[in-house]
Formats: C-alpha cells, sequence, structure tokens
C-alpha cells in the first residue's frame, strides 16, 4: 500500500465507524462533506485545499464514538451536565486524529476540534472567534448546521429548507461566518443539487461501496468529488 494511501484510507475507515451510530449517520456525513467543498469552490480556495476539505470534513463528528448513547440520543432536552459532556466530542474527535503528523489528519483534528466554535467567540472547546476559527472549520461548521436541521433527530422532526436557511441567515456573525453564509445563501439552488447528488450515492451503494467511492482510490482525485465540482 502506497504511503500516500494511508491518510485516505484512515479517513475512510473513519467516516464508516463514524456512520455506525445511527441509521442515517453516513448520508448526513458526506452531504456535509460535499456541501463544504462546494463552499470552498465558491470562496474560490485552491483545488488542492477543496479536495482536503472535502476529505476531511466526513469525520468532524468521529469524537461522538466516545459519547454514551443515552446523551447522543436522549430523545429531550439535554441538561446543562449532559451537554458538557457532549461537547467532548470536540476534543475526543480531535485526539483520535492528531496522532499522526500527515497534513491531511491534522486538518482532519482541526475540524474536529473547532467546528463548534462560533464567529462571536461564544462556542466550544476554545471560544475562537472571526479568523481565529480555522477557516475549513468555519466552512465545515454551515455546512454541518444546515444539513442537521433538515435531518430528523430522535430530539425533533427535520426542519423545513425555508426555516433552515432563516436560521443561518439569522445566526450569520454570530455562529457562522458571515462571508460563508453569503456563499450558501446565494447558490441555494446548487445546494439543493449537491444534496440530492450525495444522498443517490449512498442510497444506490450503501455504507461500504458508498464511502469507497467517496473517498477514491490509489492516491487519485476522488471521483465523486469532480462530479460534485461539476454540478
Amino acid at each position: 500500500m502506497a504511503q500516500q494511501n494511508r491518510p485516505h484510507i484512515m479517513l475512510a475507515s473513519l467516516t464508516l465507524a463514524g456512520a455506525s451510530r445511527y441509521p442515517s449517520a453516513l448520508g448526513h456525513l458526506v452531504r456535509t462533506a460535499a456541501l463544504a467543498a462546494y463552499l470552498a469552490n465558491v470562496l474560490e480556495l485552491d483545488d488542492a485545499e477543496q479536495e482536503r476539505i472535502y476529505l476531511v470534513a466526513p469525520v468532524h463528528d468521529i469524537g461522538k464514538l466516545g459519547i454514551p448513547d443515552d446523551v447522543l440520543f436522549k430523545p429531550a432536552s439535554l441538561t446543562d451536565a449532559e451537554h458538557e459532556i457532549m461537547q467532548r466530542h470536540s476534543n475526543i474527535g480531535a485526539d483520535l486524529l492528531a496522532g499522526t503528523a500527515d497534513p491531511l489528519l491534522q486538518m482532519a483534528a482541526s475540524v474536529a476540534r473547532h467546528h463548534h466554535e462560533h464567529f462571536d467567540g461564544s462556542g466550544y472547546p476554545d471560544g475562537l472567534a472571526g479568523e481565529g476559527v480555522p477557516l475549513a472549520a468555519r466552512i465545515v461548521a454551515v455546512a454541518d448546521a444546515f444539513d442537521a436541521m433538515l435531518e430528523p433527530r430522535v430530539y425533533r422532526p427535520g426542519m423545513p429548507e425555508d426555516n433552515a436557511l432563516q436560521a443561518l441567515a439569522d445566526q450569520s456573525g454570530r455562529y457562522f461566518d458571515p462571508a460563508v453564509v453569503d456563499c450558501f445563501l446565494k447558490n441555494v439552488s446548487r445546494v439543493r443539487r449537491i444534496r440530492a447528488a450525495t444522498e443517490d450515492l449512498v442510497q444506490q451503494y450503501g455504507d461500504v461501496s458508498g464511502v469507497i467511492r467517496f473517498y477514491g482510490g490509489r492516491g487519485q482525485s476522488p471521483g465523486f468529488f469532480r462530479h460534485i465540482q461539476a454540478l
């Protein structure tokens, strides 16, 4: 196995592990990644950075493997103590990913740690604000929040799309980077196409084959990454 393939294989394996937490988890993880890569494209990041964001975004919540089921799947509001337990997933995920000097895995660790930081500094775990939050984490935060709002969870139904878009607009500059939100809101029709195409990938191929197709192989650019760029 070529050395350059190992980070991709590790990320793919962790994505499958994260997808095991609940039945629809994989769809959320890869839709978040596809949307984040698209936002990176609209923000005119270079191709290599867009691809890195695409590759690392599916493991942003890998730390939830360390959260007890009675907290993660509680069908009601969390207590303050339970919120504290839930928030640990950011550091757990970063610790899982940070044990290597590989730049891609270091980026994955950064996104896992910081995707719940808020633009106004009110987030966790470090209370970073503005451009102090790594750009990749700011991008993933918007993609993650939008897709999560639309997805039914044990404690609430899925939100109508218009409500989710309004929530992004309302929290722009508070929770979310306003430049990222602006790009998102100006391109909703493409966001819909990308979410639909990613969901088709999961439905057609299932978890294992879907993840393999998402990540590609032999150190080459993932074919699905190129597909969403062309949508």
